[in-house]
């Protein structure tokens, strides 16, 4: 009992953590995205 107590708390700690990481892995396939569609990335990955 103890234990699903502490437990649930620390989920409940970790929402924030959770959210901010979704956050940023939407962000960063967006980004992706942008480049890919406007071929910037492949003009950079030629340029390096």
């Amino acid at each position: 009992m103890v234990l699903n107590k502490n437990l649930q708390e620390v989920n409940v700690q970790n929402m924030n953590v959770e959210l901010v990481a979704q956050m940023f892995k939407n962000y960063q396939s967006n980004v992706l995205f942008h480049l890919e569609a406007t071929e910037e990335l492949r003009d950079q990955m030629r340029a390096t």
